[in-house]
C-alpha cells in the first residue's frame, strides 16, 4: 500500500484553543487565541479540501468570546463578561457560516447547540489495561520507545490510527502513527515535542479524513480512503 499524504495544512493565526465542525456545511471551525495580544480569531475552511472559507475574523470584544457551538449553517459565540471574577456568559452571538457575517434577528438563543457533530473520536485505552499492553507490544515493535501512558486509538477505512507518547532520549512526544491491515506503518508524524502528558482529543475523523492539530497551532488533514 502506498504511503499516505496530507492532504492539506492550515497555519494558525495563534493556539488553536477550540474546534467545532458543522456537519451539514462540511466546515471546520477553528477558535484561535494570540496569548501575547490577547487576539481571539476565528477561521473556517471545507473539511476535505481545506479551502479557505475565510480566516482571520474577529468580534468587537477581541478576547472575552467564545465559540459556543453550531447549529442550521450558524455559528455561535459566546460573550463573557470580563468584569466578573468568574467570568459568566452574558450572551450569544449569531455568524452565518457560509457568509461570515454577524446576524441580530432578535430570535431566541437555541439552547440545542452542536460542537463536533459526526466527528469520530479515537478509543482511549488507559495505561494498565490489556488492549494498552498489547497495542505498546505492536508499537515496540516498531522500533518505538513508547512511554507508559493512554493510548488512542481508532479502526477506520481498514487503516489503525494510533497517538502514543514516544521517550526520545528523555523528551516525550506525541507520535501519530497510521498503519493498514498488515501491520505496515503508512503515514507518520510528531504532534507534539516537549509534553508532559497525553491530552484529550488527539485527532477526529469526519468525511474520511485523518483531522490533527500539529505544534499547537498547525491543522493537519489526511484522506483515509
Amino acid at each position: 500500500m502506498d504511503k499516505l499524504q496530507l492532504n492539506y495544512s492550515f497555519n494558525a493565526h495563534g493556539l488553536i484553543w477550540r474546534v467545532m465542525y458543522s456537519a451539514s456545511l462540511k466546515v471546520i471551525l477553528l477558535e484561535m487565541r494570540d496569548g501575547e495580544r490577547k487576539e481571539v480569531s476565528f477561521a473556517a475552511l471545507n473539511v476535505v479540501t481545506g479551502k479557505v472559507l475565510w480566516e482571520g475574523l474577529q468580534l468587537d470584544d477581541s478576547w472575552w468570546v467564545s465559540m459556543a457551538g453550531v447549529k442550521d449553517g450558524f455559528l455561535y459565540f459566546s460573550r463573557f463578561d470580563a468584569e466578573s471574577s468568574i467570568p459568566k456568559v452574558s450572551n450569544l452571538i449569531k455568524l452565518d457560516i457560509l457568509e461570515a457575517a454577524i446576524i441580530e434577528d432578535n430570535q431566541e438563543d437555541p439552547i440545542d447547540l452542536v460542537s463536533a457533530e459526526n466527528f469520530i473520536l479515537p478509543i482511549v485505552y488507559p495505561k494498565g489495561v490489556s488492549h494498552n499492553t498489547t497495542l505498546t507490544e505492536f508499537l515496540s515493535s516498531k522500533k518505538f520507545l513508547v512511554e507508559e501512558s493512554d493510548i488512542h486509538y481508532l479502526e477506520s477505512n481498514d487503516k489503525i490510527i494510533f497517538v502514543f507518547l514516544e521517550n526520545s532520549s528523555g523528551e516525550l512526544r506525541r507520535k501519530l502513527l497510521i498503519c493498514n491491515l498488515s501491520g505496515e506503518v503508512i503515514y507518520e508524524d510528531t504532534m507534539d515535542v516537549d509534553v508532559k502528558a497525553q491530552i484529550m482529543d488527539s485527532f477526529f475523523v469526519a468525511e474520511n479524513m485523518l483531522l490533527y492539530i500539529k505544534d499547537k497551532e498547525i491543522w493537519n488533514a489526511v484522506p483515509l480512503a
